[in-house]
């Protein structure tokens, strides 16, 4: 996704999102064969669920996941709705998020919403002042935010012909998969393929005082207010994140892991299949990948195989363990 792109979709659902907090006792369940369930709030309607909301569903009415997909894919949608009424009687309160007529979350009354649409405006504020950083990748699913961005200011050589950029990726969730993360993030030009760094704000989504029933429609002051903090701290690390010192303590690591013989290559790459569950072919590409037995070279195969992978959520997590390495003994 480019950026023009990302902006519009994001600027659509700004207008198309409605989030309301509601007692978990007005709250009803509905049949639908289709889908399992919707679920009714009153004054507003019936909704259905996106599959991160059914499973949220599930977890807060402890309701076993596998007990709960039987029911809505086997055609027991009125057996699922009363096991959901049964358990939604307990007196709290709820967020619940909609997009686009489907609640795409359901969460505590306490979660802090960082929105995709003010982070981009900040980082892109924070890009500008540098002038030399340069939007790598965006990524927008159902449930995360990703965005990677490099500084051509912090370029240097492992070896000859072998250049790293120094970068920054933002993670964010606004339906609860995950707290903001911004960790570094170097990218390799040779391949195009990246790790990313284990020094990050993680920042739980909680902490406002309790909201009032309804539906919430803060003005731009008041959530300015409401945000200044943690959007000043957010502003910090992304500053720092783009610091020389840090890259270059990144660099030497990487330099030195070229030195890191791998005495048993394959039995190294079975390790990692075994840790990250990867398939039979995802196996063969990694070893196709290792061609040099060291530890540069096994870090930059798991690399070369998440810029391989067409889903993104995993294509990050192989870039996350290539950092991991990279960090290891």
């Amino acid at each position: 996704m480019n950026l023009v792109d990302l902006v519009r979709e994001l600027e659509r659902q700004k207008r198309n999102r409605l989030d309301l907090i509601v007692e978990s006792t007005t709250l009803k369940a509905v049949p639908d064969e289709g889908d399992g369930i919707r679920l009714e709030i009153p004054e507003y309607g019936e909704f259905p669920l996106t599959e991160w909301a059914h499973g949220q569903l599930a977890d807060k009415l402890e309701i076993p996941r596998r007990y709960y997909e039987r029911m809505r894919n086997s055609g027991k949608s009125e057996l699922l709705a009363e096991n959901v009424n049964a358990w939604l009687g307990e007196r709290e309160r709820r967020l619940i998020r909609i997009l686009d007529g489907r609640i795409r979350a359901i969460l505590s009354d306490r979660y802090r919403m960082m929105d995709n649409y003010d982070l981009i405006f900040l980082a892109l504020d924070e890009f500008k002042k540098k002038e030399t950083v340069e939007i790598y990748r965006i990524d927008l699913t159902e449930t995360m935010l990703y965005l990677k961005a490099v500084d051509r200011t912090l370029a240097e050589s492992i070896r000859e012909g072998d250049v790293v950029h120094g970068g920054i990726i933002i993670r964010n969730s606004e339906v609860g998969a995950s707290a903001l993360r911004i960790e570094p993030f170097i990218l390799r030009r040779v391949c195009g393929n990246g790790l990313i760094l284990q020094q990050s704000l993680k920042k739980i989504h909680l902490g406002r005082e309790t909201l009032e029933i309804g539906e919430i429609n803060w003005s731009h002051e008041t959530r300015e207010l409401e945000d200044r903090a943690i959007w000043a701290k957010i502003r910090d690390i992304i500053r720092a994140t783009f610091d020389k010192q840090i890259f270059q303590s990144w660099v030497k690591k990487l330099r030195e892991s070229t030195q890191v013989k791998i005495e048993k290559p394959i039995e190294a790459v079975e390790n990692i299949v075994g840790h990250l569950n990867l398939s039979e072919e995802q196996k063969q590409r990694l070893l196709m990948h290792f061609s040099e037995p060291t530890k540069y070279g096994l870090i930059n195969a798991v690399a070369n195989l998440a810029g391989e992978l067409k889903d993104v959520e995993e294509q990050v997590k192989l870039e996350e363990f290539a950092g991991e390495m990279l960090e290891g003994e």
